[in-house]
């Protein structure tokens, strides 16, 4: 795993350890961040669900302003420290120790860009939508990347927003949301 892209372009990324982690393959975030490129500078991103940081430090990396990483597990947030030390972003972001639906309900703050990358095998998919179309989390133009499994697509209801991309890569399903 490593920063595809700008400023931390090719940095090795720590990654975290465990049967029930699976870091996004640099070819699916490659393609994802071809796809959202240009919303990238200046952007504010929030990384729910965030693992090693990977997603919102290849945003960081290519331009966003800052990024809010949430994730429920300290092992998760000490990892994603380390990464974004390593790779000099650190002064650009956030790490908030919480559950991703909680953090939700409590957030004043608004963002150009959402990944939402929870364990396959869970709702947190529809209330995570459910909660950013309810609080008016996603800016105007704003953008929501999902990543699911492609054989357990979730079916949930989309709270308003529209797929404008849908791509699959083996067995993960990207979906990029708008309103």
């Amino acid at each position: 795993m490593r920063v595809i892209a700008g400023s931390a372009r090719g940095k090795k990324l720590y990654a975290l350890e465990g049967r029930d982690i699976r870091p996004t393959l640099d070819r699916v975030k490659e393609s994802v961040f071809n796809m959202i490129a240009l919303n990238l500078p200046g952007a504010s991103v929030l990384d729910l669900f965030c693992g090693s940081g990977a997603l919102g430090i290849e945003a960081l990396s290519r331009g966003a302003h800052h990024a809010d990483f949430v994730d429920s597990r300290k092992e998760s947030l000490a990892v994603t420290d380390k990464n974004l030390k390593m790779t000099r972003l650190d002064k650009n972001a956030s790490l908030i120790l919480s559950d991703s639906i909680a953090f939700l309900k409590t957030t004043g703050q608004k963002f150009d860009v959402i990944f939402i990358d929870p364990p396959y095998e869970s709702d947190l998919y529809e209330k995570s939508l459910q909660i950013i179309a309810e609080r008016n989390i996603l800016k105007p133009e704003g953008q929501i990347i999902v990543e699911c499994d492609k054989l357990n697509t979730p079916a949930f209801d989309f709270c308003g927003f529209s797929i404008y991309r849908d791509k699959t890569y083996g067995r993960v399903k990207i979906l990029i949301m708008k309103e």
